[in-house]
């Protein structure tokens, strides 16, 4: 059974860091991270792997977005639900507090286009 979610894509940016002793031994990751409502449950933070074939048919090899489909409906497969933590940081990345996250993974995007009026 697949989970689908269907929603209204609020922002969606490229994240990642570089790869050094801070994180994961030396590991680079980049993700593209989309924040998608839907009317009943408020708003999904998804996230689809540089390792996704389809990560490559929205981000260039500068980061940079080739398909930007912020305001439009999207339904996404969804491939994994993790629970996780989350530093939140002030300007100089002073850890504030830690708080409790659920990582969306998007198996696939599909773009419904922007919606009508009556949706």
């Amino acid at each position: 059974m697949a989970l689908v979610l269907t929603g209204i894509v609020r922002g969606m940016r490229v994240v990642g860091n570089k790869a050094d002793e801070e994180h994961a031994a030396g590991a680079k990751w980049r993700f593209l991270s989309l924040e998608i409502s839907d009317a009943r449950s408020g708003v999904h933070s998804c996230q689809i792997s540089d390792r996704s074939p389809q990560y490559k048919e929205l981000v260039g090899s500068k980061n940079e977005l080739l398909k930007d489909y912020t305001d439009h409906k999207v339904k996404a497969i969804i491939q994994a639900v993790q629970p996780g933590m989350r530093d939140v940081t002030d300007d100089e990345g002073n850890v504030l507090k830690s708080e409790p996250i659920v990582r969306i993974r998007v198996a696939r995007l599909e773009d419904l286009g922007v919606p009508g009026d009556d949706e």
